[in-house]
């Protein structure tokens, strides 16, 4: 529409003698849509475009040699050589200059060596001129796209050194986990199940020579502190044990967390805690739970992390907690989840235990730090400190949200 409102000015300013001479309105307008219609697909079908233009502009220029078929006609020059083909472009680069030099040598032979140098001007303008033109943009834009190309394959190479180095720094640590803790973790729980097993044999013997009357002793039916404490310590260590080799996995795997990794689950807190109380009950440690009679469905994430900060807080407790009483609270609203330990900081008579909270949190920095980060990275919210609310106390909470995505 533009082209041939543009020859229609044209037409209007320059009269006939722009459109091709003292012709009808009609026969000046039919090559000028012929060729609009041509620039539809000028950038589709280049080939075909170039060929209609060039057939119409041919026969305009035999019968009439209007200017604003031309002008249209350079047009698709200039996209034949931006969008089309290599073999088309190159085509158009030496028919434009083998017909520019053949009417420019043809004019100065046959008439007036001046005028036939103009016209070989004026025709290498409106032929080579659009087609160079789109060849110096066909270029640039070729060369831009390899550049993007090429920055676009050593960010991939990047990424993949990138992955290749977390692999490998994986792997090492998974070595290392394996050969150090893995080890001692072994080494715990074999030696406590060794001395469970040599213990219940003495006992076993002890009590066949109370039944064939020899001289012995017969347990009153009350278990050992010391045996039970080896329970907890055997149980706790083969526990360990398995969550190391699972971690170990975990870091060799070139995957995430899947759907099928046996993950901790907000129902087993209670169990964590049972787990927890003889430790406590030989700390005089009373554990207190309120948590809700049914847990709500959240994802893999926040379940793993609520059960490790809970994990991590009753660890700190055992080991850095007077003696008292300890709650631990799970509140589950409807957009976050709300965890608090609270333990006590001095004794029940007033004197301020053995290790300061100066010490508790210089001892627990990377326990308090873990928890920190845990909470930070499923966007909730991480505190631990003495309890204003409540003098001679250390609390530790945490403020998950449900919305966060497995």
């Amino acid at each position: 529409m533009g082209f041939f409102a543009g020859c229609l000015i044209l037409y209007v300013l320059g009269g006939p003698r722009v459109m091709g001479g003292d012709i009808a309105a009609w026969q000046a307008v039919i090559p000028v849509l012929v060729l609009c219609a041509a620039t539809a697909f000028r950038s589709t079908l280049p080939p075909l475009a170039v060929a209609v233009g060039t057939v119409t502009v041919t026969v305009e220029m035999t019968s009439s040699g209007g200017l604003g078929p031309v002008l249209i006609y350079t047009d698709l020059l200039y996209a034949a050589a931006l969008y089309g083909a290599t073999w088309l472009c190159r085509l158009l680069q030496v028919g434009t200059v083998a017909v520019t030099l053949a009417t420019t040598i043809a004019l100065v032979a046959l008439g007036n060596r001046s005028e036939g140098v103009t016209t070989g001007v004026i025709v290498a303008l409106l032929l080579i001129s659009p087609v160079w033109t789109g060849v110096l943009i066909r270029n640039h834009k070729e060369q831009a796209d390899a550049e993007r190309e090429r920055a676009a394959q050593i960010n991939r190479l990047a990424e993949l050194d990138r992955k290749t180095v977390l692999q490998t720094e994986r792997t090492r640590m998974a070595r290392e986990l394996h050969d150090l803790v893995a080890n001692h973790l072994s080494a715990i729980a074999i030696h406590s199940s060794a001395v469970l097993s040599l213990t219940e044999a003495k006992r076993a013997a002890e009590a066949d020579k109370g039944e064939n009357g020899e001289k012995g002793e017969r347990g009153d039916g009350e278990e050992d502190p010391v045996l039970r404490a080896l329970a907890v310590i055997r149980e706790n260590s083969v526990q360990g044990l398995t969550e190391m080799r699972r971690m170990v996995v975990l870091l060799r795997s070139d995957r995430g967390v899947d759907d099928d990794w046996d993950r901790p689950q907000l129902n087993a807190l209670g169990a964590l805690v049972e787990q927890a109380r003889p430790a406590a009950d030989a700390a005089a440690l009373t554990l207190h739970t309120e948590f809700p009679e049914a847990f709500p469905e959240v994802s893999s994430v926040i379940e793993v992390t609520a059960y490790r900060i809970v994990q991590e807080a009753l660890t700190n407790v055992l080991k850095h907690a007077a003696a008292g009483r300890v709650r631990i609270r799970c509140e589950a609203g409807v957009e976050q989840l709300t965890i608090s330990v609270d333990s006590p900081l001095s004794r029940p008579d007033g004197r301020v235990r053995q290790r300061p909270v100066a010490q508790l949190t210089t001892g627990a920095g990377a326990g308090l730090a873990g928890m920190s980060e845990r909470a930070a990275l499923v966007g909730g919210v991480f505190d631990a400190g003495p309890d204003r609310t409540a003098p001679g106390r250390w609390r530790v909470r945490a403020v998950l949200p449900l919305t966060q995505n497995s």
